[in-house]
């Protein structure tokens, strides 16, 4: 019984085409994980805050807190 003799001819560009399917494929699926398990609840943060966020009373706050230098704090 004798080994099967291994491969030699085209072994260089064999592995590089499997080397760069694998990373292809792990490059699609991670860039679909960081959408759909980022980006996505991300945006819907972002969403969720702005549709009750009023700039007019958050400046009127920042405004009486004294933080700006061009609109004077109320002195009450």
């Amino acid at each position: 019984m004798s080994l099967a003799k291994p491969k030699m001819r085209g072994l260089l560009a064999s592995q590089i085409t499997k080397n760069i399917t694998v990373a292809c494929i792990l490059g699609v699926v991670s860039a679909v994980a960081w959408k759909y398990g980022v980006m996505e609840p991300r945006k819907k943060r972002y969403a969720d805050f702005y549709k009750t966020y009023d700039a007019e009373a958050d400046f009127e706050r920042m405004r009486k807190l004294g933080l700006f230098q061009s609109c004077p704090a109320d002195e009450d």
